[in-house]
C-alpha cells in the first residue's frame, strides 16, 4: 500500500469519525424532539444519526397542546394529550443544510434560527405572534413563504429583506396591510391570499413585482386596487373573487400579459367602458 493510500484512508477514517460524533447541540435536538415536539409528524422528524442530523433537510416541529381521539363504538375517545413546556433551543441554527421547516404553534423563537442559511421553505403555522418574527426576516435563501395563522396582525417593514422570496402564500390572517417593503422583493412570482378578512388594500409599492405572473387575493375584504398594478407587464393571472371592490383602476388595461381573471362576487358598480371591454376580452367573470 502506498503512502498515499495510507493517507487517504487515514483521512477517509478522520472525516468518519467527525461524522459520528455526537455534540452537544445535538443533544439538546434530540432532547427537545423527545420531550416537547409536538409534530407527530414520522417522515420529518429529527434522525439519531449524528451525520443524519447534520445532513437533514427537512424538519416538521410543533409546539403547544395536542389531543389525538380515536373512535370507539362511535364514540370519540381520547387517547392521548400532550404539552410542550420548553421553547425550541438554540441548537436549530446548527441544522446548516435544512431546506424545509414547518413550525406550528410556537409564540417564540430563538435568535439562532436566522442561522439556517439553506432554507428554502418556511411553513408557518398557528404561531402566536401578533407580528410575524422578524428573526424570520433574516433567511435570506428562503424562496417560499407559507403562512396559517389566526393571530397574525402585522408584518414588519423587515419582510423587505427577503430578497430570495419567489412564492407568499398567506391564509387566515387578521392582517390589514402588507408593508410597503413587500415592494422590494423583486423575485416574487406568486401572491397567493386567502380569507384574510381584515385585509383593505395594498401597497402602491406592489406594481414593482414586474416578476409577478400570480396574484390571488380571495374571500378578503379588499376595497380598492393601486393604479400601480398596472405595471404589473407579467402577470397571466389575477383572482379577486368575494372582495369589496366597488370599481377596478383604469391601469389595469396594461396587464398585457393576462390570461385568467376573476373578479366575481365583487359589489362593482364603478367600472368604465374601456375597463369593462378590457375584461371581458380576457374572459373576466362579472356577477
Amino acid at each position: 500500500m502506498t503512502a498515499y493510500s495510507d493517507k487517504t484512508n487515514q483521512d477517509n477514517n478522520t472525516t468518519r469519525n467527525q461524522d459520528t460524533r455526537v455534540e452537544d447541540w445535538m443533544t439538546e435536538i434530540w432532547d427537545w424532539i423527545d420531550n416537547h415536539n409536538i409534530a407527530g409528524s414520522s417522515d420529518s422528524t429529527a434522525p439519531r444519526e449524528p451525520e443524519a442530523l447534520r445532513r437533514l433537510e427537512r424538519l416538521d416541529l410543533g409546539y403547544g397542546k395536542s389531543t389525538s381521539y380515536s373512535y370507539v363504538d362511535n364514540k370519540s375517545v381520547l387517547q392521548s394529550k400532550s404539552e410542550s413546556t420548553k421553547p425550541l433551543p438554540a441548537a436549530i441554527g446548527n441544522l446548516k443544510n435544512l431546506k424545509y421547516l414547518r413550525l406550528r404553534g410556537f409564540n417564540e423563537l430563538p435568535e439562532e434560527i436566522a442561522q439556517l442559511d439553506n432554507l428554502e421553505t418556511l411553513v408557518y403555522m398557528d404561531c402566536a405572534f401578533t407580528e410575524f418574527p422578524k428573526v424570520l426576516c433574516q433567511l435570506k435563501n428562503l424562496k417560499a413563504l407559507n403562512i396559517f395563522s389566526k393571530s397574525l396582525e402585522m408584518f414588519p417593514d423587515e419582510l423587505g429583506n427577503l430578497s430570495s422570496l419567489t412564492h407568499f402564500d398567506m391564509r387566515g390572517s387578521k392582517v390589514q396591510q402588507l408593508p410597503d417593503s413587500i415592494g422590494n422583493l423583486s423575485k416574487l412570482r406568486s401572491i397567493e391570499l386567502y380569507a384574510n378578512e381584515a385585509l383593505k388594500a395594498l401597497p402602491d409599492s406592489i406594481g414593482n413585482l414586474t416578476n409577478l405572473t400570480i396574484l390571488e387575493i380571495r374571500a378578503s375584504n379588499l376595497e380598492t386596487l393601486p393604479s400601480s398594478i398596472g405595471n404589473l407587464s407579467q402577470l397571466k393571472s389575477l383572482g379577486l373573487y368575494h372582495n369589496g371592490l366597488q370599481s377596478l383602476p383604469d391601469s389595469i388595461n396594461n396587464l398585457k400579459s393576462l390570461e385568467q381573471l376573476d373578479v366575481s362576487e365583487n359589489p362593482l358598480s364603478d367600472i368604465s367602458e374601456a375597463v369593462s371591454q378590457f375584461l371581458n376580452g380576457v374572459g373576466g367573470k362579472l356577477t
